[in-house]
């Protein structure tokens, strides 16, 4: 049916001037004037029908070019609506954090992650903020949600993160509701862990946890995250706890560098302690 009308509509000139002359020469034929003038009348209406019937018929030429402007304005409209949506996000998060910074009590520093590593299976960014700009090793890093890492290596422009997702890090926390203290570690996935707290303690589903000022690396009150599951282990003193990051540690641009260092007296004696209880377990 497609291949007929496509045949039509492009022969339909053709047709029609084919049909034009089989009427003349039928007319010729007939040789009867008042026959002829009657006949006119009929080929005419005949051929007004004819043209109304072939009018349905679409231009697939027409239809292609037709098609083709629309999707290229289709394409335009759509990356325009990309365009201001992405615009929208970054303003709003660029409000929040200048919102953030105008009511913080400790200096900032802003700076974006210009790069991410992984060494040693240990996960760190880079930000584009070094000695310069005041920073230096053991300032810690947040966004206004919560925190990110700390300062453990830094050059001119620039400075390497230690994101708290590291196996090795350890963070000094407390429960907003009640001070109740732990260490928060992770070992892999979405959610770290909050240990060494009994399970004759009160912590619930939905506590807000923060960073304590028993810590020696990171500065107290930081919102960390929100418990999202509190289990009694069998056998167990201490509850099994899974605390869910304010922070998206993977998709997060923009951090602040907290411009404070830590009493470097009080973080030598407990790398110490540290060395000792590591050097008596080698020696056991």
């Amino acid at each position: 049916m497609q291949n007929l009308i496509n045949f039509v509509t492009k022969y339909k000139v053709y047709i029609s001037f084919t049909a034009l002359v089989i009427i003349c020469i039928s007319l010729i034929s007939i040789g009867d004037v008042s026959r002829i003038g009657g006949f006119r009348t009929v080929i005419i209406g005949s051929m007004a029908w004819m043209q109304g019937a072939f009018s349905w018929i679409p231009n697939p030429k027409a239809l292609q070019n037709e098609n083709r402007a629309l999707r290229e304005l289709n394409l335009e409209l759509s990356t325009e609506v990309t365009k201001m949506r992405t615009a929208l996000i970054e303003n709003e998060r660029l409000r929040k954090l200048i919102d953030f910074r105008e009511k913080g009590t400790d200096s900032l520093v802003t700076a974006e992650i210009v790069g991410k590593s992984s060494i040693e299976l240990r996960n760190y960014v880079v930000i584009n903020k070094g000695n310069e700009a005041g920073i230096l090793q053991g300032m810690s890093v947040r966004t206004d949600a919560g925190l990110v890492g700390n300062i453990v290596g830094t050059s001119e422009n620039y400075s390497l993160v230690e994101m708290i997702n590291n196996r090795n890090v350890k963070v000094s926390a407390k429960v907003q509701r009640t001070g109740i203290t732990g260490i928060i570690t992770w070992s892999g996935g979405e959610y770290f862990l909050l240990n060494n707290i009994p399970t004759s303690f009160d912590i619930v589903k939905g506590d807000v946890i923060l960073t304590s000022e028993f810590s020696n690396k990171y500065p107290s009150d930081v919102p960390f995250g929100i418990v999202h599951k509190v289990t009694d282990e069998k056998n167990s003193l201490f509850f099994n706890i899974l605390i869910k990051p304010y922070v998206n540690l993977a998709s997060v641009e923009q951090v602040f560098v907290v411009m404070k260092v830590f009493d470097e007296e009080r973080n030598r004696i407990l790398q110490d302690m540290e060395k000792r209880l590591l050097t008596k377990k080698k020696n056991r």
